[in-house]
């Protein structure tokens, strides 16, 4: 992975907009997303470093495998809010993904921790994840309240992990079809791979800018 990959570069766009925009926001979830952001650019950033210098770096990506669950859990706990109490299934979801993280890191060893990527837990975390996804989209098609979807954060942000996660399950799922590699040297999986965190990216930086909105009108 490059330390300026397309990646690094859409977290870096993306944590100087939460940072613009959040900082003295009230809710605590959009705040929360600086932080996440920041977990997830020095992770990117350092697994960058070490395969730059043929060093091992799967231990930071399994470790934040992590942080993922815990985030992207609460905020889809915070957009379902406004219709159920999803705290039921936000924890089941929690205790599913965690569980399968522990039963795979047993599974292979401490000491393979940082050569064998945790891909389980994604797996089910991804699934986890587009249920939810799809869960908060039926309930806003069924909610009587109006809105205007192009300005409302919660749709944009849910649609990021939406597109995010179910582009990562496909890829998984079908892994040896994406084996070929395009530009001579990049693997269509890694095209993918980039191509779906831009669009995570641009979706929350959007939804950003609509929560700022939204504040703006609210204040």
């Amino acid at each position: 992975m490059d330390l300026f990959s397309p990646i690094v570069i859409s977290e870096i766009i993306c944590l100087i907009v939460a940072l613009c925009l959040f900082v003295k926001d009230k809710i605590l979830f959009w705040k929360i997303n600086i932080a996440y952001l920041l977990i997830a650019l020095s992770t990117e950033s350092s697994a960058g470093y070490l395969s730059a210098r043929n060093r091992h770096n799967v231990s930071l990506f399994n470790t934040f495998v992590l942080f993922e669950i815990a985030f992207i859990s609460y905020g889809m706990y915070h957009c379902l809010k406004k219709y159920i109490d999803p705290r039921p299934i936000i924890f089941a979801g929690l205790g599913i993904n965690y569980l399968v993280f522990v039963i795979f890191t047993l599974r292979n060893g401490l000491s393979f921790y940082n050569d064998v990527f945790n891909d389980n837990t994604v797996n089910v975390m991804s699934v986890i994840f587009v249920l939810y996804c799809l869960y908060y989209y039926y309930k806003l098609l069924n909610d009587e309240e109006t809105l205007e979807l192009k300005n409302h954060p919660e749709f944009w942000w849910v649609s990021g992990v939406l597109f995010y996660y179910f582009g990562t399950t496909a890829t998984n799922l079908t892994y040896g079809l994406f084996q070929i590699k395009i530009f001579d040297h990049i693997p269509l999986r890694l095209f993918i791979y980039y191509i779906t965190n831009i669009i995570l990216y641009s979706n929350w930086i959007y939804s950003y800018i609509c929560r700022a909105k939204q504040r703006k009108l609210q204040s």
